[in-house]
């Protein structure tokens, strides 16, 4: 079992912490957290000793010992929280995304390297039988070359908090899920995207929730993503639904199920994929193995940088109305 002291304990550091309980290869050695009403509460449901409770992760680094961390906190903390753990020698496994700017991004991807240490992102949604299906039909060339994409996604999630005071809660917080599957499913990166912000009347986040885009992948196929987090029903599931159009007919998710149509009116389900473990249990068992085998996780820090730009990209083309490429933030 290796040791993971996990920092952020809101709501999805509970579930985090469920996860790291059932783990048959991670034990969580320490837990921090700046609300003591959290932490005590995280403490008695896992059994966490009082003396390995802190509220900073310096004082929890000197106290305990350790071979990861596991940062479950908001984004604009996440470079203080994941440096801290790199100084001290640790390895890392942070929520998304990777930072709050590309400027810090690139930053922690570059100290990584620098102390030879795995700084891995939590990209869920790669690790679940929907992604992973439509990767494997793709890649096996069953659907042929792929031309064009659309992406349609509807929620109304009511979060309350720092998400629904983000200039574009929507691209800042949870479009990067679905840029880093397309990704994914794709092969490829994001080269340069477009798109208009909308603000609907009855918006209750400060920023722009929904958004029209147009990314271009690294290999010439456009997609078109389409996404609100201000729905009023009907609305799809987190994965959003999607139509792949290649040579030899048509890939569909929807409801996280992958159909092929190589008929007009007709579909048929494509067998998912096998899993013993998706999500969060997924990551933490590649992130061990990763540590183990000594090899460079696919959702690293540095293979992470390409869906955390894309996000940074559309806001900047939603300000200034232009096409930008993905490249830019780097210059």
């Amino acid at each position: 079992m290796q040791r993971i002291i996990q920092v952020g304990l809101g709501a999805m550091g509970q579930g985090w912490a469920n996860c790291v309980a059932q783990s048959e290869r991670w034990e969580a050695t320490a837990y921090v957290d700046v609300n003591r009403k959290r932490l005590a509460a995280a403490a008695e449901r896992h059994g966490m000793p009082r003396n390995r409770c802190f509220r900073d992760l310096k004082t929890a680094l000197g106290s305990v010992e350790a071979d990861a961390v596991l940062d479950v906190t908001p984004q604009q903390t996440r470079r203080d929280v994941c440096a801290t753990a790199l100084e001290y020698g640790l390895h890392v496994l942070c929520e998304k995304p990777l930072a709050d700017t590309v400027k810090n991004a690139v930053a922690l991807t570059e100290q990584a390297r620098s102390v030879n240490r795995t700084l891995m992102v939590a990209q869920n949604y790669r690790y679940q039988p929907a992604t992973q299906t439509a990767k494997r039909f793709i890649a096996r060339g069953r659907l042929g070359k792929v031309g064009y994409v659309g992406v349609s996604f509807h929620k109304g999630p009511h979060f309350g908090g720092y998400r629904e005071q983000m200039p574009y809660p929507l691209l800042l917080d949870m479009a990067i899920h679905h840029f880093d599957m397309m990704r994914c499913i794709l092969g490829g990166d994001v080269a340069a995207v477009q798109g208009t912000s909308i603000n609907a009347p009855w918006n209750w986040n400060r920023g722009d929730a929904t958004v029209s885009a147009f990314l271009e992948m690294s290999d010439g196929v456009g997609v078109n993503y389409f996404a609100s987090w201000v729905s009023q029903g009907w609305e799809t599931d987190w994965n959003a639904n999607w139509r792949i159009e290649g040579e030899k007919g048509v890939l569909l998710i929807e409801d996280s199920q992958v159909y092929i149509a190589d008929k007009c009116a007709t579909r048929r389900r494509v067998a998912p994929v096998k899993m013993a473990h998706t999500h969060q249990a997924w990551l933490l068992d590649g992130f061990a193995t990763a540590l183990e085998k000594k090899v460079e996780p696919d959702t690293s820090a540095g293979n992470n940088l390409n869906s955390l730009m894309t996000t940074h990209a559309m806001t900047r083309a939603v300000e200034e109305q232009r096409r930008v490429r993905v490249e830019e933030l780097l210059q």
